[in-house]
C-alpha cells in the first residue's frame, strides 16, 4: 500500500467507506472501528470477528441517529453485524429495538420468549409484539401493553383471545373499536359486563357495535336503561313493556311512564309535577285512592287545568302545600273551606286568596300568627286596624311598613305604639316604607 497505517486511520475518520479499499488489519483496531460506525452503522460489516463481539462498538452502531430517518433504518440494521452473543444481550437488542422495532428479526429468537425483554420491547414500540413467542401469545399483559398503544394491534391477536371476555373487556376500555374483533358478538354477558363498565357502554352496545338481538334481552337493557334511559327507544315493545325495566326507566324519567299502571305514575310525578297528564289522559275517572297517592307524591299536579277547579283534589293539595291555591280557579279561591287550609298550611297563601276572605278577620288572624308579615295580604281594612297592625308587629316589627298610612296621623295609635315598642318602633315609623313617616 502506499499510505501508512497513520494515513489510513485518518482517511477512515474523514469517510468510514475507505475500509473497503483499507488494510485487513486496520479492521482489527478497536479505535478505528469505533470511529467508523459512529458515522455509519454499516462498517460494522468491516470489523473483525473480534470485534464484532466488543459490546462498546455494536452500542456506538446502534445508537447512531445519523440524518434522522436515514439513521434509523440504517442503525437498527446493525445488529445484523453484532457478535451472537450480543444479539442475545436483552440491552444491546432494546437499544435497537428503541430505532426501530423491526430489529427483533436481528435479536437472537430466543429473546423473543424472554418475557422481561419483550414486555420492555413492546413498550418501546408496541409492533414488537408480533414477535412474541408461541409461550407468550396468549399472555394478557404482554397484549394489552401493545393494544393500550395503538388498536392496530387487535390485528394480531390471536382468536383464542378474542374470544376471552376479561381481555377483550380490557381492550374495549383502550380502544372501543376492540369490540370490531370480539369473538363473543352474541354472547349477552359480555355485552352487559360492557354496559356495566365502560362509559357510554351503552351506547357501544346498543348504537355502535352490539348485535340486534341485545335489542330483545330484558337483562342487558335494564343495565343500559340504568346508565341512559334514553336506550329505551332501542328496545322492542316486549322489552319496553317489561315491569323491571319500566319501573327503572320512569325512575329516571317521567316520560316513559306512559306504559305503565296508575299506582307507577307515582314516581313519574315525584319528579315533574306535568306527568300528571299521563294518568289525567288514560286512567282518570274521578277523585280515587289513586289521585289521592298522586296529590301526596306532588301536590304541584293541582297546576293541571283539569284539576285546578276540583274542589276535593284542590282541598287535599292545599292541606299538603298551601301555596298551590295560586293555581285553583277564582271560584275556590273564594271558597272558605280551601282558603282556611291553605292558609293553615302557610300564610303565604293569603296572598292568593278572594278579597272577600283577605277582609276576614279570623283567617287575618289565622296568617298572623304565624308571621307578622302576613298583614301585607290583608285586605285595605284590616291594615288600617290598629289592633291588627300591633298583632303583626309583635310578630315581626317590619309588619309596621305594611299598615295603612292614614295610621301615621293617628295620635292614638302612636301613644299605642309608645307603650308597646318603647324603641325598636322608631326605625321602622322612619325608613318602613322607604320615606319618613308624616308623624314622625
Amino acid at each position: 500500500y502506499a499510505m501508512d497505517l497513520a494515513a489510513w486511520r485518518a482517511a477512515v475518520d474523514c469517510d468510514w467507506r475507505v475500509l473497503d479499499v483499507a488494510p485487513k488489519e486496520l479492521c482489527a483496531e478497536h479505535e478505528v472501528m469505533l470511529s467508523a460506525v459512529l458515522q455509519s452503522g454499516q462498517a460494522l460489516s468491516h470489523a473483525s470477528e473480534e470485534l464484532r463481539g466488543a459490546r462498546s462498538v455494536a452500542l456506538a452502531a446502534i445508537r447512531n441517529r445519523e440524518l434522522i430517518r436515514a439513521a434509523i433504518k440504517q442503525n437498527w440494521n446493525a445488529l445484523r453485524y453484532a457478535a451472537p452473543f450480543l444479539r442475545r444481550d436483552a440491552g444491546v437488542c432494546l437499544e435497537a429495538v428503541q430505532q426501530h422495532w423491526r430489529a427483533l428479526l436481528h435479536c437472537d429468537e430466543a429473546m423473543w420468549s424472554d418475557r422481561d425483554f419483550m414486555y420492555q420491547a413492546i413498550r418501546c414500540r408496541w409492533q414488537s409484539f408480533q414477535f412474541l413467542g408461541p409461550d407468550l401469545r396468549e399472555d394478557h399483559e404482554l397484549v394489552l401493553e401493545a393494544v393500550s398503544q395503538d388498536a392496530a394491534a387487535l390485528d394480531f391477536v390471536g382468536e383464542k383471545l378474542r374470544g376471552d371476555a376479561a381481555f377483550m373487556l380490557a381492550a374495549t376500555k383502550y380502544h372501543h373499536m376492540a369490540l370490531t374483533k370480539v369473538l363473543l358478538q352474541e354472547d349477552p354477558a359480555f355485552w352487559k359486563s360492557v354496559v356495566q363498565e365502560i362509559d357510554d357502554g351503552w351506547r357501544l352496545a346498543y348504537v355502535d357495535y352490539g348485535p340486534s338481538s341485545l335489542c330483545d334481552n330484558p337483562e342487558v337493557m335494564l343495565a343500559a336503561v340504568k346508565q341512559n334511559v334514553e336506550v329505551l327507544s332501542c328496545g322492542t315493545k316486549k322489552v319496553r313493556s317489561e315491569p323491571e325495566i319500566v319501573e327503572e326507566a320512569v325512575r329516571r324519567s317521567w316520560k316513559y311512564a306512559a306504559n305503565v299502571n296508575a299506582a307507577s305514575i307515582v314516581e313519574a310525578v315525584k319528579q315533574d309535577w306535568r306527568a300528571i297528564s299521563l294518568y289525567m289522559d288514560h286512567f282518570y275517572q274521578g277523585p280515587t285512592d289513586d289521585l289521592s297517592k298522586l296529590i301526596e307524591s306532588n301536590p304541584q299536579i293541582v297546576r293541571d287545568e283539569r284539576l285546578n277547579g276540583n274542589a276535593p283534589v284542590m282541598l287535599k293539595a292545599v292541606r299538603q302545600e298551601g301555596s298551590v291555591l295560586r293555581y285553583a280557579t277564582e271560584e275556590l279561591r273564594d271558597d272558605d273551606e280551601i282558603v282556611f287550609h291553605a292558609v293553615a298550611q302557610t300564610w303565604r297563601a293569603m296572598e292568593f286568596a278572594s278579597l272577600r276572605l283577605k277582609g276576614n278577620e279570623d283567617l287575618v288572624n289565622l296568617a298572623i300568627r304565624q308571621e307578622g308579615l302576613a298583614l301585607q295580604h290583608a285586605a285595605p281594612a284590616i291594615r288600617g286596624n290598629a289592633r291588627f297592625v300591633m298583632m303583626a308587629m309583635k310578630r315581626n316589627m317590619a309588619a309596621f311598613r305594611f299598615a295603612a298610612k292614614f295610621l301615621h296621623e293617628d295620635t292614638k295609635f302612636w301613644d299605642e305604639l309608645v307603650r308597646k315598642f318603647p324603641t325598636a318602633w322608631v326605625r321602622w315609623m322612619r325608613y318602613g316604607r322607604g320615606e319618613p313617616s308624616p308623624g314622625f
